[in-house]
């Protein structure tokens, strides 16, 4: 499997582990505007078979608040094919556009990171 695919794979799933580790499921039931909040999250890959690739298309939004919503795509570090551009719907042009994988995930965990929360005891 390509590495940048486990090194995304394994940072969202480390975010999503901390933010259950600290109580944040609880704290993310409400959105930004108090609207209840149930995340569909929906990833593109710049490959045509699992485990290749990299995520370049980062999208999340509330299904009780279509406002509520992250949808952004990232360039990928390698062009796509021309079969990825014709499956995907996006050229490398339109991707040359875009802010790097690193960072658009950044943004799209934030969300997700409680830092002024008191975390758990694992423990107890």
């Amino acid at each position: 499997m390509n590495a940048r695919l486990i090194q995304s794979q394994q940072r969202l799933h480390d975010s999503l582990f901390d933010l259950y580790m600290q109580g944040g499921l609880e704290m993310v039931t409400m959105g930004s505007r108090g609207i209840k909040r149930e995340l569909i999250i929906e990833l593109e890959t710049s490959g045509l078979t699992s485990g290749t690739g990299e995520i370049i298309r980062y999208r999340a939004i509330n299904r009780w608040d279509e406002e509520d919503e992250f949808d952004e795509w990232a360039k990928p570090s390698a062009p796509l094919t021309t079969e990825a551009e014709l499956i995907l719907g996006v050229t490398n042009a339109q991707l040359d556009c875009c802010r790097s994988t690193d960072i658009v995930l950044e943004e799209f965990l934030e969300p997700f990171r409680f830092r002024n929360h008191p975390q758990k005891n694992v423990n107890s």
